[in-house]
């Protein structure tokens, strides 16, 4: 499912800016590496920072939960509930195998408050210094009264039969050059219940900006064509050429006359 523009409004407003990047483990306690949970109870969960950005490997020292909603092993994490709407985003990479995600958001009671499932994880090639990756995102309110968020990432059984076909590298470089992409084949990762992720928590800035996530939310054309103006010279300015050409994408759908120009501009200027 694509990024709508609303969404990536959010995104472009948040007010917790992600400096940092830290390498967090999931690995089980010693002496329950080998525990296979049935219930939520039983698992403990690593406090996170909001803002924050912190990379994982999911693996066989993680922490196992097989239910109705998990085939495996899984991370588990808290987050504070008093920073008002949190974005949360998840990026789990590719090679030979990707670890296919469910996120699902708890309040402190293990009560469901949100959830990104499996079908809204979307495939983004690799671009620059990013590899391929699975990637997926929510914005939420915690409800009142919520003492802390949990964050549990899992995979499901249907997930596990399943495999993300990948663009092949030499097809990625022709797009990026606007050329005729070459008949070769495309590889393909089949899912395991194990990965390397990364998990972004963004607080949004105030409940005004929050409601950009409503869907009667319109900006002006001028808004708009001058978001995605600036966010796509800036995705290439970042080297964050993915992003730049989705956002290309969606601008020229949108009758974005200056999107492309703007775009091999930028390009040309990182050369």
């Amino acid at each position: 499912m694509k990024k709508t523009l609303s969404m990536l409004i959010v995104a472009a407003l948040l007010g917790g800016c992600v400096t940092n990047t830290e390498t967090v483990t999931t690995q089980a306690p010693t002496n329950a590496v080998n525990t296979v949970n049935t219930s939520l109870a039983n698992l403990q969960w690593l406090p996170l920072n909001a803002p924050s950005s912190s990379k994982f490997t999911i693996d066989a020292n993680s922490q196992k939960l097989v239910d109705n909603i998990s085939a495996g092993n899984i991370a588990a994490f808290t987050l504070p509930a008093d920073q008002g709407a949190l974005t949360i985003k998840l990026d789990s990479f590719a090679k030979k195998t990707v670890y296919a995600p469910v996120v699902s958001v708890y309040n402190e009671k293990n009560a469901l408050i949100a959830t990104i499932p499996a079908e809204n994880f979307n495939y983004v090639p690799a671009a620059m210094l990013m590899d391929d990756h699975l990637s997926g995102a929510i914005t939420f309110m915690p409800p009142k009264d919520t003492k802390e968020i949990r964050v549990l990432i899992s995979t499901t059984r249907d997930a596990l039969t399943e495999t993300t076909t990948l663009l092949h590298p030499a097809k990625a470089s022709a797009i990026a050059r606007n050329t005729q992409p070459p008949a070769i084949a495309d590889p393909i990762a089949t899912h395991t219940d194990m990965g390397r992720l990364e998990l972004t928590v963004m607080t949004v800035a105030d409940d005004k900006q929050y409601q950009a996530e409503r869907t009667d939310y319109a900006p002006s054309p001028e808004e708009r064509s001058s978001y995605y103006l600036n966010s796509i010279e800036n995705a290439v300015n970042n080297g964050d050429l993915n992003k730049a050409m989705k956002l290309l994408d969606e601008a020229e759908k949108l009758g974005i006359a200056d999107a492309r120009p703007t775009f091999i501009n930028a390009v040309e200027a990182k050369k």
